[in-house]
């Protein structure tokens, strides 16, 4: 793994790693979830070097290295947080290009890095092979409108940089509520008890986001509930949407089914959904994480 750091549009610098092979036969773009970051996929961006594919993938905004220190996780910027985020990686996936011109290019996204990616293949002239969005789903109009209304209460009354910890308890926190009670309120991400572990343990991680972010989140998914998000991509483009069975974020198998049926509808004939048996949110950390590593390899392969 390499530095493969950026300067933004706004002149912010973008923490970015890159995972090179030997006669590379593809690129894989890498765009993470919520409250992580990048190098938590080193085992799996190893196990695609070993099938041909050069990998890389940014810190978003507010998260691992690009944040710099603790104290700064959870924020995007002071306005369009989520549009500079969705264009920040786009500005990695042209790095990408322009290094390797002659080959195809992949995308691989979890969780909230899944929703970026639904905007960035609508808004921006990315044409990626194939694209995975692992651990998305939906949410409800009334639920966006939640977040909104106690997300710019709390900033009049705070700040928008404040921690938003009631935002916190009624929706990331709220994701284990039906894995209660459990040894660590984290049950929710995997089956594997050894990487939940892993995940406490690492102070870039499971962190509060801020009140401004959660603010952008939520523009985020009112975009996702527009005509552009499902008419926009290239229909002809191939989408695998692979959740757990037990994962919360994809309604347990309803929210994420909902979203590929939506798209299904809108004339992606290309688009697949698998359901990994009693997995939770963090396939690729899951007990059965090699079947998942080769499925996913496999369908991009295909």
């Amino acid at each position: 793994m390499n530095d493969y750091s950026f300067r933004a549009s706004d002149g912010t610098g973008i923490y970015a790693a890159i995972w090179k092979t030997d006669k590379p036969k593809g690129i894989v773009q890498l765009i993470h979830g919520m409250a992580e970051h990048i190098n938590r996929y080193d085992e799996f961006a190893k196990y695609l070097n070993s099938h041909g594919w050069v990998v890389a993938g940014e810190d978003h905004r507010g998260h691992g290295k690009t944040a710099g220190s603790i104290d700064k996780l959870g924020w995007f910027a002071e306005r369009n947080g989520w549009d500079l985020v969705v264009e920040d990686n786009f500005l990695l996936s042209q790095k990408l290009k322009n290094e390797y011109p002659d080959l195809p290019y992949y995308i691989f996204s979890h969780s909230m890095g899944s929703f970026i990616t639904r905007k960035l293949i609508s808004e921006y002239p990315i044409n990626p092979e194939k694209v995975i969005l692992s651990g998305n789903g939906d949410f409800k109009d009334s639920d966006v409108i939640m977040v909104k209304l106690i997300g710019n209460i709390a900033k009049f009354f705070k700040s928008g940089k404040a921690k938003a910890n009631l935002l916190d308890k009624l929706t990331f926190s709220s994701m284990n509520n039906k894995f209660n009670p459990g040894r660590t309120g984290l049950e929710w991400l995997s089956r594997d008890e050894a990487k939940v572990d892993e995940y406490i343990a690492d102070p870039y991680c499971g962190f509060v986001v801020s009140v401004q972010f959660y603010l952008d989140f939520a523009d985020g998914m009112s975009y996702l509930h527009t005509t552009d998000c499902f008419e926009k991509p290239p229909k002809g483009l191939p989408m695998l949407f692979y959740s757990g069975e037990l994962d919360p974020v994809g309604g347990e198998t309803k929210l994420v089914t909902r979203v590929y049926e939506t798209y299904r509808k809108h004339g992606f004939k290309n688009a697949e959904l698998v359901i990994n048996k009693g997995g939770h949110h963090e396939n690729l950390n899951e007990i059965n994480r090699d079947e998942v590593y080769k499925t996913m390899a496999d369908w991009l392969k295909k």
